[in-house]
């Protein structure tokens, strides 16, 4: 049996987790069950339907003829807006599809497909980038790429454990600046 201060810890813990809040407030066993619409559980089609508009406006980004920053600022702002906003769902969706995803292999694969689409725009980017003189050639695209949705997907987190959205401007600053040279 583990130390009552680790268990309080634990039970701490899984208090915080927004998953878990809307698991607990659910209505006791006496009342009459919820409706199938209420269930605030994602499911793998609803994610994808919402990651798939930023999944191709990404893409539609990467494949404009703009300049390399620019398309990569504006991903971004995009990405970033997506991930760390109060205004939508998508959080939230995001948040419970990775938990989902632990025991649903259909979960894995619809998280890894809007991860890898979302990272295969932002490398176009930067490639192109690095081909224009634009960005630092000695960066993997590949690697910042994924930086970069690890980065927005960091705000998920950030977002309910710190009482707030996470403005994205500072970091796509941040990222940005890493690019150039």
């Amino acid at each position: 049996m583990p130390p009552p201060r680790a268990r309080r810890a634990r039970t701490r813990s899984t208090a915080r987790s927004p998953v878990r809040r809307r698991a607990l407030s659910v209505a006791p066993p006496s009342a009459a069950p919820a409706p199938v619409a209420a269930v605030t559980t994602p499911t793998a089609p609803l994610v994808e339907a919402q990651g798939l508009p930023i999944v191709r406006e990404l893409a539609r980004i990467a494949r404009s003829a703009e300049p390399a920053a620019v398309r990569l600022e504006g991903a971004l702002e995009i990405l970033f807006g997506a991930y760390g906003t109060a205004e939508s769902d998508f959080p939230d969706l995001m948040m419970g599809g990775w938990v989902q995803a632990r025991a649903d292999k259909q979960f894995r694969l619809t998280m890894a497909w809007v991860r890898e689409q979302l990272r295969l725009s932002l490398e176009e980017i930067v490639v192109a980038g690095q081909r224009e003189g634009r960005f630092r050639s000695g960066i993997d695209p590949g690697s910042i790429a994924a930086l970069m949705v690890a980065a927005a997907e960091g705000c998920l987190l950030q977002s309910p454990t710190h009482g707030g959205t996470v403005p994205p401007g500072d970091v796509v600053k941040a990222l940005l600046g890493l690019l150039r040279g």
